[in-house]
């Protein structure tokens, strides 16, 4: 069997490509590099459509949301709301971009930046300050951060007290009105934090550590929201359990017994970042050593390399939308400035 091959290879950037997403039913592409340039391409055509300096350095997130919003997270210290003008009926119309807010943070990490959409509001979960281990929650409808020092526990024992180092990776997710944070550290360790809306408090739902290296991603299935997995600086790829009963988070503190449902180890250390398939049934992640690879959720056991890129690959993400073929899109970016579009089962 012959080894699989892109479908196709985006090449407009010049530097490094640090984060890409599907968005609009899969019919554009958002990406950002280290010279701090978003792209916006069409599927259809594979061509760019947008492009612009977003920010004046690294720009380290993109993502889409509400209407054709993006949010730009840069180490230029701001993160940046832009609306988009794609107007799909008209193909003659010049698309266009409007930063509509500029988001003050200290980018002293390279913590990349999560959103979470609920009925009346978008949340942003990032470090405000990047020397930490503290992340922070902030509403774009109110303009200002709601919640702040999330991870800032009070220990029974003062002997207990460790240093988990930065925040390396972050994910935020909504449930039955209450925030859940999941975190990766420098040390290693993945932590499940739930935050109260009312009393603006957060408490540990549980940590372990099983890296032995800097935690580099974390993510949550989507569709369930039954379990994560975490990918780091070591060659560990580690599954989490996120439900004991039929709700999700509400695992007790002193049980962690459960918490870890498997791990597995690759033979390259590096796993940069993940993501999980919309059904939640494979994931992908992104290489150091070039190579994005694709598990099974359940099982953890491997089912492909793709291997095309010449330097580390940085991003990795599924189309939004299972088609009814038999193949699906999956993309991934990379510091050889290019990303490559594949189609896999």
């Amino acid at each position: 069997m012959s080894a699989p091959t892109p479908a196709y290879i985006f090449r407009k950037h010049k530097a490094s490509v640090n984060a890409i997403t599907f968005f609009s039913n899969d019919k554009y592409i958002a990406s950002c590099d280290a010279n701090g340039i978003v792209c916006i391409w069409k599927m259809k055509t594979r061509r760019t459509i947008l492009e612009w300096k977003a920010h004046d350095n690294d720009c380290l997130q993109v993502h889409i949301y509400g209407k054709n919003r993006l949010v730009s997270q840069g180490r230029d210290h701001k993160v940046n709301l832009w609306q988009l003008i794609l107007d799909e009926e008209e193909e003659d119309k010049v698309p266009e971009y409007i930063l509509i807010q500029s988001i003050d943070y200290y980018s002293l990490s390279f913590c990349r930046l999560s959103i979470c959409q609920t009925k009346d509001d978008t949340y942003l979960c990032l470090p405000l300050r990047g020397d930490t281990s503290l992340v922070d929650i902030y509403s774009i409808e109110q303009q200002k951060w709601i919640i702040q020092r999330i991870g800032l526990k009070e220990e029974r024992d003062q002997k207990e007290k460790t240093d988990h180092g930065l925040c390396m990776a972050v994910k935020l997710f909504c449930l039955n009105e209450a925030f859940y944070v999941l975190t990766g550290y420098e040390d290693g360790s993945v932590a499940l934090w739930h935050v109260s809306y009312l009393n603006e408090k957060s408490n540990l739902v549980w940590l372990v550590k099983e890296h032995t290296a800097p935690v580099l991603d974390v993510v949550m299935d989507r569709s369930t929201l039954e379990f994560a997995i975490s990918t780091g600086a070591d060659n560990q790829i580690v599954k989490y359990a996120l439900t004991s009963t039929s709700h999700p988070a509400q695992q007790h503190e002193e049980d962690y017994s459960s918490i870890v449902m498997k791990k597995t180890s690759i033979k390259k250390s590096g796993l940069a970042a993940i993501d999980i398939r919309i059904d939640g049934k494979i994931f992908a992640t992104a290489g150091h050593d070039g190579r994005i690879r694709v598990f099974s959720c359940k099982s953890l056991q491997p089912l492909a390399i793709l291997s095309y890129h010449r330097d580390s690959v940085y991003s990795v993400a599924f189309a939004s939308v299972l088609q009814d073929t038999k193949d699906h899109w999956l993309i991934g970016g990379s510091k050889d400035s290019r990303i490559s579009l594949w189609s896999i089962y």
